[in-house]
């Protein structure tokens, strides 16, 4: 029998728990959670009972040294990712950051240079690009049905679900920013994963602060990786929408909007390709593809559902990717360039100006 890649998770809240020790607890054929992390020690220990190998930290630092470890996950506050995938790296560890990589481009290339020198591997938990319905369009794409994509749309509306006032969500420090670092990468990185990551040239946005104040008034378990709780004095000095325009190196361009609260009809999430040859549109996770065949216009709908737990793709990748020596396809560089994107957002804001990368 194949050794087992001994695992251990950082962060055992929402999604720690929710998506990563859920998914690796699905190939424990492949796996051992033999660690579990949280500066908070009933969250580990509540679960630790379910895993008779596992063992507590409140200290990933004495758990990356006494545990020997395969894989880690890190499931924490943005802040925290990158130094701590980078203590995991240099401690000859796997990792398996949750997104967005990091608060910003500059310590995500730390990560990737921890990673480069340290021969291990580093994926960011980007699990849309992971679904049925992405890994579909992905493969329609690269066969070149859409022809030249020359302009794309991407966003995640809520009408109201912004995180817990004064939580690390809503802090700049501890999260990198609002909406578009939280809700962004999710739909801007499947955008530029599907047209196949051209590179940015320059960047225009605008951010808006209306609702960041307000009391939350979406129950938690409707708001992603967030318990909605939160220090009411807290601070509160990130955006609750951010909108802008991408131009591309190879003459292409992407529209984008991300709201944690807006007076819209209802959330909605959207991703929009337009081709020389068709169209691709990802709207609430259902694909549709305009073409045109025989003289007439045709709409087509691939009967793909995405039907597995969510990061279940993802993790089942991961481990293959370590096992067999892969490229993960969601690889470190690429969440550089997108944090490149979204600093830059973030800067042509507060400047007023279009920003040239």
């Amino acid at each position: 029998m194949a050794k087992k890649l001994r695992y251990g998770l950082i962060g055992c809240g929402g999604c720690g728990l929710g998506k990563h020790l859920e998914s690796y607890s699905r190939y424990l054929d492949d796996v051992e959670i033999v660690a579990l992390c949280d500066i908070i020690p009933e969250k580990a220990e509540s679960v630790a009972k379910l895993f008779d190998n596992a063992h507590t930290f409140t200290d990933y630092k004495k758990m990356l040294k006494k545990m020997s470890l395969d894989v880690v996950s890190v499931a924490t506050p943005n802040y925290l990712h990158a130094p701590i995938a980078i203590a995991a790296l240099q401690a000859g560890v796997h990792v398996h950051s949750e997104k967005p990589i990091a608060i910003n481009a500059e310590q995500a290339q730390a990560m990737v240079d921890a990673k480069n020198a340290s021969g291990k591997k580093l994926m960011v938990g980007l699990n849309n690009r992971y679904s049925e319905s992405s890994i579909f369009a992905k493969r329609y794409v690269d066969e070149g049905h859409l022809g030249d994509i020359y302009l794309a749309r991407c966003g995640w509306r809520r009408r109201r679900g912004i995180p817990g006032k004064g939580g690390w969500f809503t802090q700049k420090a501890q999260s990198g920013g609002g909406p578009l670092i939280d809700l962004g990468v999710h739909f801007f990185d499947l955008t530029m994963f599907l047209m196949g990551f051209p590179a940015p040239q320059t960047v225009s946005a605008a951010t808006f602060s209306h609702f960041i104040n307000l009391e939350p008034t979406v129950p938690a378990e409707l708001v992603e990786g967030t318990t909605n709780t939160g220090d009411a004095d807290g601070i509160c000095d990130v955006e609750d929408l951010a909108t802008g325009f991408v131009k591309l190196g190879n003459g292409a361009a992407i529209s984008f909007e991300f709201s944690w609260a807006s007076n819209v009809e209802k959330e909605f999430t959207y991703l929009e390709l337009m081709g020389t040859k068709g169209g691709l549109t990802m709207h609430d996770g259902v694909l549709r593809i305009m073409s045109e065949t025989a003289g007439s216009l045709i709409d087509i709908l691939p009967q793909v559902k995405n039907t597995t737990a969510w990061g279940e793709n993802e993790t089942k990748h991961f481990i293959r990717c370590i096992k067999e020596d892969l490229t993960p396809m969601s690889p470190p560089e690429e969440a550089v360039t997108m944090m490149r994107i979204i600093d830059a957002a973030y800067a042509s804001s507060e400047s007023g100006r279009e920003v040239v990368l």
